[in-house]
């Protein structure tokens, strides 16, 4: 680990709370869910809380595709738009709003009570002063998603293929060119993984943009709760032939048979492919960025978090529009490769270079086959930190095992960690020495 990357600005260490051997390995007895939701110590004392809408915009459904049943009419449609749920202290801190975005297969429920029943972000950041935001990615969840595409097919077998909209690449005619963002359409189990497929050998009617379905296995593989694990995944068969990390600090009681598998209620489809495809660039225009750099101006100034799938939409909305972002926060990666060749531009890390930013990783990277421990950071983001470093930019790296006070074991999803709380003082503790005050704010 180079100690270059390691916070040089801040004390990272933190009060030390003792894990009992029962909150870090998993638990045989089933969780409760609505009964397992444990008591908040205190009042939480609101000014305000809510929800709207960011964006958006109509497009046309002619007949047939409004469907059938009582009131189905041809008209229009809006889509596009990104849902936002916040809540206000009564007591303020004097530092910048927070907006928190969700990863792949997800929504906000993220950041909300954890998989066993305690205290989340959302609740945590507020109590500690935030105007504390959390918003669903266009196409997912609350905001919806465009079912036009879905509809064609159910009534029109003669529909064309479905093409993206980021760079009009066919998805049958156009395989995607080699390299590491793929531009359009791969052939099936192209190792790339772009979510839009071509029609497989012999098949047609495949007029649809793919949906992700997270199952138990890309989870576990993905999240990191365990070693990696082939189809059938020896964590969910039974008996059991692969175990969580002994240290594992997510709630696997949670996740594995025998317990209640409550995580997995929070898992939904992922239909980010039906809003098309789009360049690797760090500064090419995503909805949901857009919108997050939209919602930051309204806001005054904001503090940015995105999480995996969305941990770069933070930069991305920066690069977008900076004015109101205050602040980027990228949870498990989120890094662009600078220089020729690269997706960030040298006016990119001009932008960026005026913006502190956090990048924070869990434990239990592997590599190779057996798996061996993978150091971290891993290319683009030392050259990404270099370069902003290089341009006078406030960047931080912090790898959650290696930082005093947190311990090891930390998952993809360590703000349901057993010791979420402890990572969310980490951040805090960022913010008010990297971030600073908001003008003009304080207690109200």
């Amino acid at each position: 680990m180079n100690s270059s990357l390691l916070p040089n600005k801040t004390n990272w260490l933190v009060p030390i709370a003792v894990l009992s051997a029962l909150m870090l390995f998993p638990i045989a007895a089933a969780a409760q869910e609505f009964e397992d939701v444990q008591p908040s110590v205190g009042d939480l004392v609101l000014k305000q809380q809510g929800s709207f809408f960011i964006g958006g915009n109509t497009h046309e459904i002619p007949n047939p595709y409004a469907g059938v049943g009582t009131g189905a009419r041809p008209g229009n449609s809006m889509i596009n738009q990104m849902y936002v749920q916040f809540q206000k202290p009564t007591h303020r801190n004097n530092l910048p709003a927070i907006v928190f975005v969700h990863g792949c297969c997800l929504s906000s429920k993220t950041w909300e009570t954890t998989p066993d029943g305690r205290m989340g972000w959302y609740e945590y950041f507020t109590r500690k002063g935030f105007d504390t935001y959390m918003a669903d990615q266009v196409g997912r969840a609350r905001s919806g998603f465009d079912a036009l595409h879905y509809q064609v097919v159910r009534y029109d077998t003669e529909a064309p293929e479905f093409s993206d909209d980021g760079n009009g690449v066919s998805c049958v005619n156009g395989p995607s060119p080699p390299g590491p963002n793929p531009a359009g359409c791969l052939i099936p189990g192209d190792p790339r993984g772009n979510p839009v497929f071509p029609a497989l050998p012999g098949k047609t009617g495949t007029t649809n943009p793919s949906i992700l379905i997270a199952t138990d296995m890309f989870a576990w593989n993905v999240f990191r709760y365990g070693p990696p694990c082939a189809a059938p995944c020896g964590a969910f068969t039974s008996p059991p032939t692969i175990a969580p990390w002994p240290d594992e600090q997510f709630p696997m009681e949670t996740v594995l048979p025998g317990g209640s598998q409550t995580f997995f209620k929070q898992v939904i489809p992922d239909l980010s492919a039906s809003l098309g495809t789009f360049g690797g660039n760090a500064a090419d225009i995503r909805p949901t960025p857009q919108r997050m750099a939209v919602l930051a101006k309204k806001l005054g100034g904001a503090i940015l978090v995105g999480h995996s799938q969305s941990s770069s939409f933070p930069t991305k909305a920066a690069l977008q529009d900076p004015t109101g972002v205050r602040g980027i926060i990228q949870l498990e990666t989120g890094c662009f490769l600078p220089g020729p060749g690269g997706t960030l531009t040298d006016a990119d890390v001009a932008v960026l270079a005026k913006i502190p930013m956090l990048i924070v990783e869990g434990d239990h990277y592997t590599t190779g086959n057996p798996p061996v421990p993978q150091p971290r950071p891993v290319s683009p983001c030392p050259e990404e930190i270099a370069a902003i470093r290089a341009a006078g930019g406030d960047i931080t790296y912090t790898h959650l095992p290696e930082v005093p006070g947190i311990g090891t074991g930390n998952s993809h999803m360590f703000m349901q960690d057993h010791n979420n709380l402890k990572i969310a003082d980490l951040i805090i503790h960022w913010i008010k020495g990297h971030v600073g005050a908001q003008s003009g704010s304080g207690d109200e």
